[in-house]
């Protein structure tokens, strides 16, 4: 009766640590399949195309030169500034919304509804007291400058 070998399976992780030690060059393939006792070089081989450096068959390799990987290195640090700054825009901008609703819960005035002019004359009103913003001419003219030179009022020009 002919005895048969036992099959030995391999994991993954061992399978890594001997290619690893072969690309090194810390071990040739003879020596490793005689230190770990692996039958067929075989196995050697396709492990190496499976979990080697060379394992990047059919994949993308890009070749840069210097100037292109710094500016790459460049653009990723900006693209990174630009979305810390546009997270800190988005926090602001959650913050005003969550000022103006809690002016409009104070003061009772729906401030997102109406013009920022009418509501923030509504709001001085409430506040201050004051009826009408609006300053009429007679209040203008007494308010002027003694020292002022006296204008004519102004006519539109004639086209010819």
């Amino acid at each position: 009766m002919k005895q048969t070998r036992p099959q030995i399976r391999y994991s993954e992780e061992f399978k890594r640590m001997v290619v690893t030690e072969i690309e090194t060059g810390i071990m040739t393939m003879a020596q490793a399949s005689r230190y770990y006792g692996i039958g067929n070089t075989l196995s050697l081989y396709k492990w190496i195309n499976l979990y080697g450096m060379n394992a990047q068959k059919g994949k993308k390799v890009l070749v840069m030169t210097h100037k292109e990987e710094n500016e790459l290195i460049s653009l990723r640090r900006d693209l990174a500034l630009l979305k810390k700054q546009l997270e800190e825009a988005e926090m602001r901008a959650i913050a005003w919304e969550s000022m103006v609703e809690a002016i409009e819960l104070d003061l009772g005035i729906p401030v997102k509804k109406k013009p920022w002019n009418q509501a923030l004359s509504e709001a001085r009103q409430k506040l201050y007291g004051i009826n009408d913003i609006s300053v009429s001419k007679a209040t203008v003219n007494a308010t002027e400058s003694p020292n002022k030179p006296i204008t004519k009022e102004k006519q539109p020009l004639k086209r010819k």
